[in-house]
């Protein structure tokens, strides 16, 4: 019981560590120049924080959805790998979604609204399949792109939702012995 105990607290701290790694991979994303020393430095954090996430993720391979959310994040990496750590998308599935209408051909080649994304035209963008090309128009969320990763990954962490208070709610007499 006692040491069941501490792996909860434990699993906070992971928890704590993946929350602060992926806040401060969107702001490096977001907020940091894709040129020059300060677009090394912003790859460089993209890749060292993407390994983390992924790391932490298999912390919790106890649970179903934690394998589905390091697919989902590896599934993300293998595009944005190919185009300096930026999420390709293809400006003409931008353009048709709606989504962000002042996004013009002018943007081609640049990072979108402070974003991970980087619009391209189709023929210039690696792992095609992976990138961001499907339109979800979501009931109070409006429309936007998401990638095969994303879905993978939002499938990881609803299964993680409904896994984790199965298991927190387990039992202490149903574990076995090593668990303990």
């Amino acid at each position: 019981m006692i040491a069941r105990t501490v792996r909860r607290a434990g699993d906070l701290w992971f928890l704590a560590a993946a929350a602060g790694i992926f806040l401060a991979q969107q702001l490096a994303i977001s907020f940091m120049s894709t040129e020059g020393a300060e677009g090394a430095l912003r790859r460089t954090l993209f890749f060292v924080t993407t390994v983390a996430l992924v790391l932490l993720a298999l912390r919790f391979r106890r649970y179903w959805g934690a394998w589905l959310v390091a697919a989902g994040i590896v599934l993300n990496l293998i595009p944005m790998a190919a185009h300096s750590g930026a999420m390709p998308i293809d400006y003409d599935i931008l353009e048709s979604s709606g989504a962000f209408p002042e996004v013009t051909r002018d943007d081609i080649g640049k990072q979108t609204n402070h974003g991970k994304d980087v619009v391209l035209e189709r023929e210039d963008i690696h792992f095609f399949v992976l990138s961001d090309r499907y339109v979800v128009d979501l009931p109070g969320y409006g429309t936007n792109v998401y990638s095969l990763g994303d879905f993978v990954l939002f499938a990881g962490v609803a299964l993680l939702l409904i896994q984790a208070p199965l298991v927190l709610l387990r039992s202490p007499r149903h574990e076995s012995p090593q668990a303990a």
